[in-house]
This record gives C-alpha cells, sequence and structure tokens, in this order.
C-alpha cells in the first residue's frame, strides 16, 4: 500500500506544538518534532518522560490538549481512519487473542485493512516465513513464548506495507537473529520512502540504527539530531549516551 514520498510533503509526521495533560498533570509539553519519509527516528527518555503517551498522540489512542500531530500531512485528530491505514503500529504490550494463532491474527489484520483472496493468503505466508514464524503459525498465542508473541505482532505491522511504522520498545523479547532480521526489514522499508519512529530504553540500538533520535524528559524535547554527534543545549555535544545523561541525571 506504500505510496512512497509526495514532492513537497510537509513529513510523515509532525508534532506542532503538540501538549497532553491527565487532569493537572502536563504529561507531553509543547512537542514540536517532524521525522521525514525514509528515516527512522528513536525517541528516548527515562520512565515518565512522555514517549507513550506521543505514541498515543501519533496513533489516535489519545487526543491532544493543544497543538496538533499530522502523519503525512494528515490531521490525526479529524482524519483518524486515513491515518490508521497508513500505520504499522506495535505497541509496548503486543497483544494477539489467546485463542488465535500467528496465521489467524495476520488473516483477521489483513481483512482490517481490505486485503482478501490469494493476495492476502501469499502475504500472510510470506510474513509468517519473514518472521521465522513457519513452524508457530498455526499454534495458539498462549502457547507462543514472548518473543514469539512480538514476532507475530510485528508481522501484522509489515502487512499492509504501511507508509509509517511505529514501534513501542520493538526489539523485547526478540533473540540476535530476529533483531537484525528487523532491522534489516525497517530499512528496506525506509528505502521506499517509509518512515519509522520507535522508542527504546536501549541507548545503543538507537545510537546504531538511527538515522535521528530525540530525548524526551518530564515531557518535553531536550534535544534532537544525530544519535552518534548529538547536539545538546548549553553546549552540550557528543554521543547519544553521553548527551541522554547529562540531560536527564539529576545533580
Amino acid at each position: 500500500m506504500s505510496r512512497g514520498v509526495e514532492e513537497g510533503h510537509p513529513g510523515a509526521v509532525q508534532f506542532d506544538a503538540a501538549s497532553k495533560k491527565y487532569g493537572e498533570r502536563l504529561a507531553l509539553d509543547t512537542l514540536t518534532l517532524r521525522v521525514k519519509p525514509g528515516e527512522i527516528f528513536a525517541l528516548v527518555g527515562p520512565n515518565g518522560a512522555g514517549k507513550t503517551t506521543a505514541i498515543g498522540l501519533l496513533t489516535g489512542l489519545l487526543t491532544p490538549t493543544a497543538g496538533r500531530v499530522l502523519v503525512f500531512g494528515l490531521d490525526v485528530s479529524s482524519e483518524p481512519l486515513a491515518v490508521k491505514r497508513r500505520l504499522g503500529l506495535v505497541p509496548d504490550r503486543p497483544w494477539i487473542w489467546p485463542k488465535w494463532t500467528p496465521r489467524e491474527a495476520l488473516r483477521f489484520t489483513g481483512a482490517v485493512f481490505g486485503m482478501t483472496g490469494r493476495a492476502l493468503d501469499e502475504r500472510i505466508e510470506a510474513e509468517l516465513e519473514a518472521f521465522s514464524l513457519a513452524e508457530a503459525g498455526d499454534q495458539r498465542a498462549e502457547t507462543l513464548s514472548h518473543g514469539t508473541r512480538q514476532k507475530a505482532a510485528l508481522a501484522q505491522a509489515f502487512l499492509h506495507d504501511p507508509d509509517l511504522f511505529v514501534l513501542d520498545e520493538p526489539m523485547v523479547g526478540l533473540d540476535p537473529a530476529a533483531q537484525r532480521n528487523l532491522v534489516a526489514r525497517l530499512r528496506e522499508r525506509t528505502r521506499t520512502g517509509a518512515a519509522v519512529l520507535f522508542t527504546t530504553h536501549h541507548l545503543s540500538l538507537a545510537e546504531e540504527i538511527a538515522d535521528r533520535t530525540g530525548v524526551l524528559g518530564e515531557g518535553r524535547l531536550l534535544a534532537a539530531g544525530d544519535p552518534r554527534d548529538l547536539q545538546g543545549p548549553r553546549g552540550m555535544r557528543g554521543r547519544l549516551s553521553e548527551v541522554f545523561f547529562g540531560l536527564t541525571e539529576r545533580p
């Protein structure tokens, strides 16, 4: 379904001074951020920094208190269905109905996105093979390991060729071979114009695979740029891990 990159397009992801309050608590404070088509962007921060809230706004699960969020120029709040058609989402706790098999979960996902017939059957088989799920494809989810369920969730995200992958801690539970495979597949998709926004607590992972990264702290964007040469405030500069601790550790 990927439609590539339109000329002059504002970007794959656009947070425009987006804020979110829960009662009196400001979970996200005027976040302004861009992710370009063809880019892998990592969002990092300590617990409670606002990462999950940002993903909730991006995927339409939450509504901003102020500001707006766009996906390929579509306002998430006013055009939620159009946005969801362009997303491949893996939440931080991916869930499959316990009695379903990965194959059944993929078939349901395909139906949601209007995929039918032989094309859907062939794509399901391709995704099962791509994520080494051929043997587990007909086993009930309740019998599978966490890592295998994670791979099934990733296969669902890839199934309809989304333009934007939104992945919350995607490597959790994956063995090294599965991690390498996921990175290779994401790079392949970004070469055709898709974008990736993922969260992680593993700074080394962000340094290794992200084109750019953003550091969140207490709901605010503290720094954004190349994770291997990140420019922070007050003249701070270095690798992501160095700048991250300088920004987030309390004196």
